[in-house]
C-alpha cells in the first residue's frame, strides 16, 4: 500500500520566532533550512565546520527529520559572517544576525505546516473538511508525537531507566544502536569503569532529552485517561489559560466550564518534576496512582543524573488556527498553525481513519 507521505517536501514546517534579534550581542542566530536532517544532526554538522562545541548552540525546538524545516538557531563567540559562509548537504543558511542572548527552547510562537497526503481518495474530502473544522473549534489533542519518543521508540524507557537510578538497563537501551559515536563510548567505559560513571559520558543535552521523553510519555498516559472529554473540568484540576499560559487551582468547575468552553482555557496534564504545581481531589488521585503504577517515586524527579527536573503543566489540547485544506488531483494540502510544543503528527492521526490509504511513515 502506498505511502501518504512519500517525500520530505510534503512535509513542510515553517517556525514563528517569538522574537526578532537585535542585531547586536555576542550571539548569532541565524535561520536554516534543512532536508531529511534532524535539528540534533543539523547541530552537530554546523559545529564541526564551525569548529565550536555543540552546546555553544541554542534552539527553540526540534523539528522533524523527514521534512523540508525552517528553523532558527544561535551560536556564541561566531560572527554572521562565518555563518553565513557555511556551506553543507541539506542544510541552507537563510540569514544571520547578532543578538544577546542564547536561544532557549520554547522561544517561539509556534509553526506552520503545510502537509501534502497523496493517494487520499476525494470521496474522504468532506469528512476530512469537517474533522479539521471540528479540530479547530474544540481544539486538537495536546499529545507528544510518537518522533518524541526517537526512531526506536525507546528514549522514554531510557529516561525511566535514568530516574529509577538503573544505569545498566539505560545503557542497554542506548546500545541498541550500536551505530553511534556515544554507543561505542558508553561501551567502553561501562568496561572500563561502571555503568553509574559511564552515565556521565552521556553529554548533558542527550540526558536531559532522555528524562524529558519520559515525562512526556506520563502526560500522554494522563491525556489518554482524559479523552475523548479534554475540555471538560473536573474540581481541583490545574488549568491553563491560553493567552499567557497561566496555571490556576480549578476550586469550582462548574464556574469555571463556560471559560474552557470558549476556549480561553483548558484543563492540564502534568509534566513531572520537584517544581509542578499540584492538583487536588481526582487529578491529584489520577496522578498519584500513574506514579505508583511506574514504581517511581515523585521525589527522584528532583536531580537525576545531573538533570534537575523542575517540571510543569501542559494543557491537555491545543488551538489549531489559520487551516486550509485543498484538493489537487489524488493529493490533500493541508495548512494551519500550532502553538509551540504542538505536533503535527498528532493532527495527522486526528484524520487517519478518515483517508483510504492507512499505511504512513509518520
Amino acid at each position: 500500500m502506498k505511502q501518504l507521505i512519500q517525500k520530505p517536501e510534503d512535509f513542510i514546517v515553517e517556525e514563528i520566532p517569538l522574537y526578532e534579534p537585535s542585531g547586536v550581542g555576542t550571539h548569532t542566530f541565524f535561520a536554516i533550512r534543512k532536508r531529511n536532517i534532524s535539528t540534533l544532526d543539523a547541530i552537530c554538522q554546523i559545529s564541526r565546520v564551525l569548529q565550536v562545541k555543540s552546546s555553544s548552540f541554542g534552539y527553540a525546538g526540534l523539528k522533524d527529520k523527514y521534512a523540508v524545516t525552517t528553523q532558527v538557531l544561535s551560536v556564541e563567540a561566531i560572527p554572521p559572517e562565518q555563518v553565513l559562509n557555511i556551506e553543507l548537504p541539506g542544510i541552507d543558511v537563510l540569514w544571520a544576525v547578532r543578538h544577546p542572548h542564547k536561544l532557549r527552547v520554547g522561544h517561539l510562537r509556534g509553526n506552520r505546516f503545510e502537509i501534502t497526503l497523496r493517494n487520499v481518495s476525494l470521496m474522504a474530502l468532506p469528512a476530512i473538511e469537517e474533522k479539521m473544522g471540528k479540530l479547530a473549534t474544540q481544539g486538537v489533542p495536546n499529545r507528544y508525537g510518537a518522533q518524541r519518543f526517537g526512531n526506536r521508540n525507546n528514549t522514554h524507557l531510557i529516561g525511566k531507566a535514568l530516574i529509577k537510578c538503573n544505569w545498566d538497563k539505560a545503557i542497554d537501551y542506548i546500545l541498541e544502536d550500536t551505530s553511534t559515536q556515544i554507543s561505542k563510548r558508553l561501551k567502553t567505559e561501562r568496561e572500563r569503569h561502571s555503568s553509574e560513571k559511564a552515565i556521565t559520558y552521556i553529554p548533558h543535552r542527550l540526558r536531559k532529552l532522555y528524562l524529558s521523553a519520559y515525562q512526556a510519555y506520563l502526560y500522554n498516559c494522563i491525556l489518554e485517561k482524559r479523552s475523548p472529554n479534554l475540555a471538560k473540568l473536573l474540581d481541583g484540576d490545574i488549568a491553563i489559560k491560553h493567552a499567557n499560559r497561566a496555571p490556576f487551582l480549578v476550586e469550582n468547575a462548574t464556574i469555571e466550564q463556560p471559560r474552557a468552553d470558549a476556549f480561553e482555557i483548558s484543563p492540564s496534564g502534568p509534566i513531572f518534576g520537584y517544581k509542578m504545581q499540584q492538583p487536588t481531589g481526582q487529578m491529584q488521585v489520577l496522578e498519584s496512582e500513574l506514579l505508583a503504577e511506574e514504581m517511581v517515586d515523585p521525589t527522584t524527579f528532583r536531580k537525576v543524573a545531573g538533570i534537575q527536573l523542575p517540571g510543569t503543566r501542559r494543557s491537555l489540547r491545543m488551538q489549531m488556527e489559520g487551516h486550509h485544506v485543498k484538493s489537487i488531483d489524488n493529493e490533500l494540502r493541508l495548512s494551519f498553525t500550532l502553538p509551540t510544543g504542538g505536533y503535527a503528527t498528532v493532527v495527522l492521526d486526528e484524520l487517519r481513519f478518515l483517508v483510504a490509504t492507512r499505511k504512513s511513515i509518520i
